[in-house]
Formats: C-alpha cells, sequence, structure tokens
C-alpha cells in the first residue's frame, strides 16, 4: 500500500491529506521536484501525538521513490519531510512547527457488530436490533439482509444505517430467517453477524447468540446436557467456526460429559462454538454445516487499551479550583464509559481513585474538592475494554494545583529583645568624609588613606563662615590683630616618592611682603611676630 503524496520541497506539501490503512506496514512515496538540484537528502518524521511533536523515521535520496513504514500499534501517524542540502542546511530548520502533509490512520481491527432478533411478533413481523461498535466506522457501508435458513440469496432490508437501532419487517414465510449485518469501517475491514431463532437473541440451534468477551486465549464452556437416556453419554463433540458458521471444523478434543470444558484457541478474535451430544449407542443432534449458527460466539481479546495523556491545566482566575485533564484512548472493544481517573503522592502509588465510569469523550473538566487533596500529585487515567482489559496512562511529573501567589506586607514595626533570633538588617555604611579642601595657599590636599583629616583636631580655622560650636573645637586661636595660622601641608606618601631620573622643579620665588603684612615661610610653620 503506498500514496503518493509527500513532497520532496516542504513548502510544496502543504495540503494535508488523511488515509486509513488495515495493514501496520506500508510504503509512503516522495515526490521528487525536478526543478530542485540541491537536495541531496529528503528525511522522514512521524508524529503520534497529533502533530505536537515528530520524530526522525528514515532517510531517502532523491532519487528514491518510496520509505517503508511499519506502524507499532493502531492509531493516528501524522507524516511530514525535511530536506538537507549538500551543506548540510536542513529546510525547515526545526520540525517543532512542522505541518504533516500526509496523515495515516492505521486500523486493523473489524468493526464490532452486535445483532439481536426477537421472537416473531403477533403479525408475523420481526424485529430486529443492532449496535455497530469502531472508531472509524463507515456508516455508508452497512447493510441488513435476511433469508430463509438454508436458503443460498440474501434478501436487503432497508434499514436506517445508524450505529444502533431496530428494524421491523415481515419476512413473509413462517419457517425460521437468519438475519444478517454487515458493515465495513474506513480502512476496509469487515465486521458481520448473523443471528436466526424464533427468540429474542437466539438461533434455531437454541443458541444464544450473544457474544462472550474474554482477555485470554484459555477458556472454559459451561454447558448442561437434557434428556439423557439409559446409555447415558459417551461424547461431547465440540465444533467451531471462524467466519460466523459459514464454515465449520471439530475441535480436536472432545468436551468431558460433565462441565466445564476447558478450550484454548491460537490466537485473538472471534469464535463460534456448538456442542453435539452422543448417547452411549452413539446418537445425537446432527454436527453443524455451512451456514448453521453457533450456539455461542466467544471474543478472544488480549489487547490492552492504548491510552496517553494529553495535558492537565489546572484553572485560574474564572477557572479557580477547575481542572482540565484531556487523554486519547482507543481500543476495539471499549464500553459505553471505561475511564477511571485516579491520583497519587508518589509517581509509584498507591493510587486514589476519584473519578469512574467516565465516557471516553477524551476531555473532562474536574472540579477540584476543597480540601484533602496534596498541593501536588500525578494523576493517571485508566482505560478498561468490554474483556477486562486494563490500559494505563500516567502523568510524567506532578501537576501542581497549588495556585496561590503569596504577598509580603509590613503591618508594624516593634524593638527587637536583644538576643532573639530572627533576622538581621546590615547597617548602613558611613557617609562618606568631606571633600578635599584647598587651603589659602592655593594647594589642595589630597585624601590619604594613612593621613585623614580630622575636622576636630586640625580644624580649618581660616575658611569664611566657619564657626564652631560652643564648648567645642580647639582653643582659641591668636589674639585679635594677628593673621591666622596656615594650615600645615601633608607630607608625601613614602609608597609613592618621585621618580629619581625627573629634575625636580625649582622652588618658586616668594614675593616680598607688602608693605604692613607679614612674610611667610615657604616651607610652613608660624611666621614671626611683627616689631614693635
Amino acid at each position: 500500500m503506498a500514496w503518493a503524496l509527500l513532497a520532496s520541497r516542504p513548502e510544496k506539501a502543504m495540503a494535508q491529506q488523511s488515509y486509513y490503512a488495515e495493514q501496520p506496514s506500508f510504503v509512503i512515496p516522495v515526490i521528487p521536484d525536478p526543478s530542485d538540484r540541491r537536495t541531496s537528502a529528503i528525511l522522514l518524521h512521524v508524529s503520534e501525538d497529533y502533530g505536537k511533536s515528530f520524530q526522525y523515521v528514515a532517510t531517502a535520496s532523491p532519487n528514491q521513490r518510496g520509505v517503508p513504514f511499519k506502524a507499532p500499534r493502531d492509531g493516528w501517524y501524522w507524516f511530514a519531510v525535511q530536506t538537507q542540502d549538500s551543506t548540510g542546511q536542513l529546510n525547515p530548520a526545526s520540525m517543532s512547527a512542522a505541518q504533516p502533509a500526509l496523515k495515516v490512520c492505521v486500523d486493523t481491527q473489524a468493526p464490532t457488530v452486535l445483532l439481536k432478533q426477537g421472537p416473531p411478533n403477533k403479525d408475523s413481523t420481526q424485529t430486529i436490533e443492532w449496535e455497530l461498535r469502531d472508531e472509524n466506522l463507515d456508516i455508508a457501508t452497512m447493510r441488513l439482509e435476511y433469508r430463509a435458513q438454508g436458503a443460498r440469496d440474501w434478501v436487503p432490508l432497508p434499514a436506517q444505517q445508524i450505529p444502533a437501532g431496530t428494524h421491523v419487517f415481515n419476512p413473509g414465510i413462517t419457517t425460521p430467517v437468519e438475519v444478517r449485518l454487515t458493515v465495513r469501517d474506513k480502512a476496509r475491514n469487515v465486521g458481520e453477524q448473523i443471528v436466526s431463532g424464533g427468540s429474542r437473541g437466539g438461533t434455531s440451534g437454541g443458541g444464544t447468540g450473544q457474544v462472550i468477551m474474554v482477555r485470554s486465549r484459555r477458556f472454559q464452556l459451561n454447558y448442561k446436557i437434557d434428556d439423557v437416556g439409559p446409555s447415558d453419554v459417551s461424547r461431547v463433540e465440540v465444533y467451531y467456526t471462524r467466519d460466523s458458521g459459514r464454515t465449520w471444523r471439530k475441535y480436536d478434543a472432545d468436551a468431558p460429559k460433565e462441565p466445564p470444558c476447558i478450550l484454548e484457541v491460537p490466537e485473538e478474535g472471534r469464535y463460534g462454538f456448538t456442542l453435539v451430544a452422543r448417547s452411549g449407542v452413539d446418537l445425537g443432534e446432527q454436527p453443524p454445516k455451512a451456514g448453521d449458527p453457533p450456539h455461542i460466539v466467544v471474543e478472544v481479546d488480549e489487547t490492552k487499551p492504548v491510552v496517553r495523556i494529553i495535558n492537565a491545566e489546572v484553572g485560574r482566575g474564572a477557572d479557580l479550583g477547575l481542572m482540565t485533564l484531556t487523554w486519547t484512548a482507543s481500543d476495539r472493544y471499549l464500553g459505553s464509559n471505561p475511564i477511571s481517573i485516579s491520583y497519587a503522592r508518589d509517581s509509584q502509588g498507591p493510587w486514589t481513585p476519584v473519578l469512574k465510569d467516565l465516557p471516553n469523550t477524551g476531555r473532562h473538566v474536574w472540579k477540584l474538592p476543597p480540601e484533602g487533596l496534596p498541593f501536588q500529585f500525578y494523576l493517571r487515567v485508566e482505560c478498561t475494554d468490554q474483556a477486562g482489559n486494563v490500559g494505563v496512562s500516567a502523568s510524567a511529573s506532578p501537576v501542581k494545583v497549588d495556585q496561590n501567589l503569596p504577598k509580603a506586607r509590613v503591618v508594624g514595626v516593634e524593638v527587637a529583645p536583644v538576643g532573639q533570633p530572627g533576622g538581621s538588617v546590615a547597617p548602613a555604611p558611613m557617609a562618606s568624609p568631606l571633600p578635599p579642601t584647598t587651603p589659602a595657599g592655593g594647594l589642595s590636599t589630597p585624601p590619604s588613606a594613612s593621613l585623614p583629616m580630622n575636622p576636630v583636631t586640625a580644624p580649618p580655622m581660616g575658611l569664611p563662615g566657619y564657626s564652631p560650636l560652643p564648648g567645642s573645637g580647639p582653643p582659641p586661636g591668636p589674639p585679635p590683630g594677628l593673621p591666622p595660622a596656615p594650615m600645615s601641608l601633608p607630607m608625601a606618601p613614602a609608597t609613592a616618592p618621585a621618580p629619581a631620573d625627573l629634575p625636580m622643579a625649582p622652588a618658586p620665588t616668594t614675593p616680598p611682603p607688602a608693605p604692613g603684612l607679614p612674610s611667610f615661610s615657604p616651607g610652613g610653620g608660624t611666621p614671626p611676630l611683627p616689631g614693635p
């Protein structure tokens, strides 16, 4: 099986097409672009989560016409391509936002047909009830037919083509009739069931016509033998059919005279059984022939449902207190309410059930209880089919339901007792020292870590506007009429002497003092007092 759908140029493969395959293995051809001379390889990617993520599958050359693919299970597979040129550049560069060019649904299971025939009505009409189950059912292919028991040709009935319904008809004969319903799914798998007889859901041979689901290839039949004569029962022969009674085979071993009869079949599928008891003188009913319905139908199903959790979203704002859980679950024999949900603090359990018997809608909004749940937990979705097989999917990481945002605010200030434990705040840094001052001589005093200026021991006496506080500071200065003493110049740091190879600047020449003013020594010190 193949579809010539995927173009070697991703931008030319935007038209998504969907197909159904009844076999897990098929070939996906790639249509080369004759105008594309740069492509050296075509990379095929597949997604099993409806395009959420893609995984690399295989590489094809531009001259290769197809890429084989085998699906590991039934379900949807989305395909996209990525090209690589001779320099190794990929187009598109990432598959995170890739658009699928082809969607294939692998469906290897035939539709399930549940058909019941009621007893003849008083007006000689017959009532037929049916239920069809398949995720990919093609309801337009449904056919309901009848025939007289033992006849060759089937007569179609104008029944409404719906998954579940009833139909009343008048066969126009008094002999028992057989009714057959056939339907296909979109992958062309055929489901079929034949019933006959005059009792509801029964057959002319005394069978029940119902389908018994079992989850093991080894099972047992319970039965009862009536009208046993003096010769007793010599054996009970077991006959089975795989095609609704069209052909019959005898089971290798006979059933015991006393039930149960333990049988083991070679594979999964539907088996019809009829028992024939023989007396001690080898008398008994005739073995079933072609066209006879079985006494009972057993469906052997050992396959667990395929379940996958897609997302668990905790509501906020108007949806606070709600959790929206989405999942996928598929199986050939799902009931009407197969889903159960549980949670656990640990990924290994134990699990606590919270929701049971949910329909398989793929989405459920859970109203979280106000208390009793941990602030985070793991979720598990279970899906149980009619045979009792259970498929499980658990969340990979815990779901956090605590959506509160803590907010801190100061409500008061108190003096903390000494020694009381609690948080501490580092003291604020000391204020920066005053900027360096410039004395009257015009030389600035650079800041020095080893020789800081102390405003108490060396106040700037000569700065204008300076007024020490009463009772503080150094003793009063010289008597009025004397000029203030100049500030001493700091010594040059010992760690930074002047370079030896640079000439020293000549000492400045001191101009003669103005008349009536004292003279200053360039080296500092106290000026001489003026003469009398």
